[in-house]
């Protein structure tokens, strides 16, 4: 995981939220486990590609630690390309307000979605998050794009995975 660590704080820290309600308070608690998200009314391949791809971007931090963490997920190797250049922006744009900011955030498992700033963040910080949302934005909305295409893609594959998954992550499988 150390090769995709800022991207785990970044979408995992500071996004614990999504993670609550399978259990999980903060991201030593996910460490040798899947997040399985909640069964929905229907398998992925029984719904359609817009509605497919608009319930992976809801649930996009659940599917990145998956990814990230186990090495039996469905088209890792295609989603680890789209990892690694948000990795990469990540590190080159580590002094933006924006991205330290979800940085430091993820570190201390505290929310922060800069493309939902909550109403009770302060007027001045939130327009200087607002000045310089550019970089996050940009690199979050291609992974986003990239990921949900992907794994929509791989709907089969992804069912199977997600019937035949236990929460914890074998040793030899994981990272």
């Amino acid at each position: 995981m150390s090769e995709f660590q800022m991207t785990h704080v970044a979408l995992v820290g500071a996004r614990m939220d999504s993670f609550a309600p399978l259990g999980f308070r903060n991201r030593s608690d996910l460490t040798m486990s899947r997040a399985l998200p909640p069964a929905g009314p229907r398998p992925c391949q029984q719904q359609d590609r817009p509605a497919l791809k608009a319930q992976l971007a809801l649930e996009l931090p659940i599917w990145v630690h998956n990814c990230i963490c186990d090495r039996q997920f469905p088209a890792r190797e295609r989603l680890s390309m789209h990892l690694r250049k948000f990795e990469g922006e990540l590190r080159d744009n580590r002094n933006n307000e924006v991205i330290a900011t979800v940085l430091n955030c993820g570190f201390r498992n505290q929310q922060m979605n800069p493309l939902e700033l909550p109403d009770s963040m302060p007027l001045r910080q939130r327009c200087n998050m607002l000045m310089h949302l550019g970089p996050w934005q940009e690199a979050y909305r291609e992974l986003e794009r990239q990921f949900t295409a992907i794994l929509a893609s791989e709907v089969n594959q992804l069912d199977l995975w997600l019937a035949s998954s236990r929460t914890e992550i074998d040793r030899d499988v994981a990272i």
